[in-house]
């Protein structure tokens, strides 16, 4: 194009091609709450209950999970242009077919679609980011990366609530379909692969040497203890933001579902201020360990108030954003994997973590819909299943049974900071 060839353009091309990526990354963290704001047409339009409802939602996580550890030797192969705009087709085309589907087989493979575009949106940025940035402001471009994916997750909670109420859910997902579209040609011809080693000079690592790789993660301990832990903290996200959280406060509270859309947004509102300050104070403080258990504790304090314990709405709100930042922790065990494994294994090491993280969704987000329908009574309210104020609090109170067995592995976990970040 011939504004990358123009000198006036040449210090905002780097931002033009992040924001491609970072506008993705938002788009497909819309594409992932959406089920939460529409858990009652969903049950309804297919006619299904909680656990079903689980289910459907959970298999974008399938191949999301799926697809961590192939992506970043996909990335290498083809560079992140290709893949990325093919990734958001895969996300356009998902959310068509979930839109127009009639059956739960059609609209669980358009649930497929959309987690299998979606699971190259988070790397592809940061190799973007790492491919068109000097290292000193990578760190700075993954906040606004960051940012950007709490703004997705806010805009699928009241601004998508507030879209059903006047065109209703297909629409809504038909109109996710066309932006999607246009983001996928701005991604075209915006995108530029910098020159790298081609494939023939730099081949990808033979499936000995991945085996190899593998085998020595899998029978790292340190390893499965921070991943696991990382893995439980993300319960309160993958299965009570994304997907019960808003069903919940409208029963607590017997809200509108954008006023509750809007209360759950608080999450994500706090994860965006404060995961910037917690990887500051981890570093300031050389450590990883300790911001962990403290995230922990908090954690499991936050939501046992928020589950068990009635309080009035406004606080409600004030303790979710709370929720948010205490999460932030989380964030550490990323880069505590980092410290312990040599940088020659980094993306496999990450796309193992990030697999083992997601996998909460895949197992709670049908979990708790399962032990609803255990504990649901059989009434019906508009014709579809009624859960009390009891059923609910039954169901997720595995969210900080959860949180307080992540605590009790930081007892395992080793304090890695100095490991890659010895003093001069």
């Amino acid at each position: 194009m011939k504004f990358i060839k123009n000198p006036n353009f040449l210090p905002y091309i780097p931002w033009a091609i992040w924001l491609c990526g970072g506008l993705f990354y938002c788009y497909q963290f819309v594409l992932r709450v959406s089920p939460s704001i529409m858990t009652s047409e969903l049950m309804r339009a297919f006619q299904v209950n909680g656990y079903a409802l689980g289910i459907l939602s959970a298999f974008y996580y399938y191949a999301y999970d799926a697809l961590q550890i192939p992506l970043g030797f996909i990335m290498d192969r083809f560079g992140p242009r290709r893949v990325l705009t093919v990734s958001t087709l895969l996300c356009v085309a998902g959310s068509f077919l979930f839109a127009s589907a009639t059956s739960l087989s059609l609209a669980s493979i358009g649930r497929l679609l959309m987690g299998a575009g979606s699971a190259c949106a988070f790397i592809g940025t940061l190799k973007l980011a790492t491919l068109w940035f000097p290292p000193q402001k990578v760190g700075k471009v993954i906040g606004f990366t960051m940012v950007l994916g709490t703004i997705g997750a806010t805009s699928g909670g009241a601004p998508l609530a507030f879209l059903l109420e006047h065109i209703g859910w297909r629409a809504s997902l038909f109109l996710m379909s066309g932006l999607g579209l246009m983001l996928a040609l701005a991604m075209w011809f915006i995108i530029r692969d910098k020159n790298t080693p081609s494939l023939k000079e730099t081949p990808l690592p033979s499936a000995r040497d991945l085996w190899k790789g593998l085998s020595q993660l899998l029978r790292t301990s340190q390893f499965w203890f921070i991943a696991i832990y990382s893995s439980l903290m993300y319960v309160p996200l993958a299965a009570f933001a994304d997907l019960w959280g808003v069903p919940y406060l409208s029963t607590v509270y017997n809200l509108e579902r954008k006023i509750a859309a809007s209360a759950i947004a608080m999450i994500f509102l706090g994860i965006a201020v404060a995961s910037p300050i917690t990887t500051y104070l981890s570093d300031y403080f050389q450590t990883r360990r300790q911001p962990m258990i403290i995230s922990a504790i908090c954690s499991i304090a936050l939501y046992i108030i928020i589950i068990l314990v009635p309080v009035p709405l406004p606080i409600m709100y004030g303790l979710l954003f709370l929720a948010g930042i205490s999460f932030t922790g989380q964030l550490l065990g990323f880069a505590a994997i980092c410290e312990i494994i040599p940088s020659s294994m980094s993306g496999l090491t990450l796309g193992l973590t990030n697999m083992t993280v997601m996998l909460s969704g895949v197992i709670f987000q049908p979990f708790i819909g399962w032990v609803l329908d255990k504990a649901w009574n059989g009434k019906i309210d508009q014709g579809l299943p009624f859960y009390t104020l009891a059923n609910w609090k039954l169901a997720l109170s595995s969210i900080p049974i959860c949180l307080f067995i992540a605590l009790l592995l930081t007892y395992f976990i080793r304090e890695t900071f100095a490991k890659n970040h010895v003093s001069s």
